[in-house]
């Protein structure tokens, strides 16, 4: 009897855990494409750490317009990377703070600076999101996005930058245009951050 007792507990357990394994997977998520720019060698192996906060006000990534569009939809983001012509790589799904360090880094991999931990070297780039929203409004796709881009040295701030982007874009036959202006500002604000300017300081 006392087997019995504790097969059932256990039985349910297993058949609740499937359940919501399943549940999590079938949530759906923006897909969204980051563009490396043109490769430039002129920070060519610095070494730099890169870290992100979210400072936006309202955490929410729809705004209420796009949110009865994407009504069962996660608020993190599936990100892939475009070189060139190569095909898209995948690189997993992320929270809006943690997508723009995902970006950043490997747009600064691909011009040559080496990505190590905080604390491995004196410099770092602290990223703090300032805006990041889709929303839609009389079937049009609007999207804004900034962020500050900090250069530290040995903990203290030496450089700045703040970047910003928007674009509308009219609503055509399903979701697949607010996916596309999303890619579109994404990769002009990150592309846009001026690297070199910001490395002046460093010396």
């Amino acid at each position: 009897m006392k087997k019995k007792d504790f097969k059932l507990p256990v039985a349910l357990g297993m058949i609740m855990l499937l359940f919501l394994s399943v549940s999590c997977a079938t949530i759906p998520h923006l897909q969204m494409t980051y563009r490396l720019q043109g490769e430039g060698k002129g920070l060519a192996g610095k070494k730099v750490f890169i870290i992100a906060e979210d400072m936006r006000k309202d955490k929410l990534t729809f705004g209420k317009g796009a949110r009865k569009g994407f009504e069962k939809t996660s608020e993190d983001i599936a990100l892939a990377i475009v070189r060139g012509s190569e095909p898209a790589a995948k690189k997993g799904i992320y929270q809006p703070s943690v997508l723009l360090k995902e970006a950043m880094e490997s747009r600064l991999k691909h011009e040559g600076i080496d990505i190590v931990p905080e604390g491995a070297s004196p410099f770092g780039i602290a990223l703090s999101l300032k805006s990041f929203l889709l929303d839609r409004v009389e079937r049009k796709w609007l999207v804004n996005m900034a962020y500050e881009a900090r250069l530290m040295k040995d903990g203290k701030m030496i450089a700045s930058e703040t970047v910003s982007g928007e674009a509308e874009r009219y609503e055509l036959v399903g979701k697949e245009q607010a996916e596309v202006i999303l890619g579109e500002i994404f990769t002009e604000v990150v592309n846009r951050l001026d690297l070199n300017k910001l490395f002046q300081k460093s010396s």
